[in-house]
């Protein structure tokens, strides 16, 4: 797995968010823009098998950044770090809120990987550099391997790998220590990292 600098501060999106919440609308476009890989490939590692045959990514990222932009003034933001822990929390909320509108209702629909531009580079802390480089038949097997985690897994891989949020905010997020959220999350990514060998080897 790709190591991953769990205290590294975004000082690119930092420098955009100051200027963003100071007024200047652009700089709150080109935050958006920046974040858009990596929600886009949490979205789609939260949405599971059923729900990514029904909703679009790109659709359930849309209406989180539309929300976003509606209540900007509302909002209070204190640094990136923050900011990015209430960006992917309201990008989950939505996940949920879209489940509980389809239900449990299951469709026989082949699974796609679907136009990978958007979003993989927001996979690149989930692999070797090896599988970085994805075509859709690797793209398919990440997902795959994702979603025979159990949830208190995809939930601590998506937050701290995806998300890129502290283990702090983490285990906030999930209820746990920080002890326990680091421990559960290397046991996470060992079984992730079973599944894609055994999937890559045609298990």
């Amino acid at each position: 797995m790709a190591e991953h600098d769990e205290s590294r501060i975004d000082e690119v999106a930092e420098a955009l968010l100051s200027r963003a919440t100071r007024g200047e609308r652009p700089a709150l476009d080109e935050l958006i823009g920046h974040y858009l890989p990596q929600l886009r490939a949490f979205v789609r590692l939260r949405v599971g098998p059923d729900l990514r045959v029904r909703e679009s990514e790109s659709d359930i990222v849309q209406s989180v950044c539309r929300e976003l932009v509606e209540d900007w003034d509302d909002l209070d933001y204190r640094g990136e770090e923050a900011f990015r822990g209430w960006l992917f929390t309201a990008a989950l909320s939505k996940v949920r809120e879209k489940a509980r509108f389809h239900g449990r209702q299951r469709r026989d629909v082949a699974r796609e990987a679907g136009d990978a531009s958007g979003f993989l580079a927001g996979y690149a802390t989930l692999g070797s550099p090896s599988r970085v480089a994805m075509g859709a038949e690797q793209i398919q097997r990440l997902e795959q391997a994702m979603d025979t985690l159990p949830e208190e897994y995809r939930a601590v891989v998506t937050l701290s790998r995806i998300a890129g949020l502290p283990t702090q905010a983490v285990a906030d997020r999930i209820g746990k220590t920080p002890g326990a959220t680091r421990m559960l999350l290397g046991r996470a990514l060992v079984k992730l990292d079973e599944e894609l060998k055994r999937l890559e080897k045609g298990g």
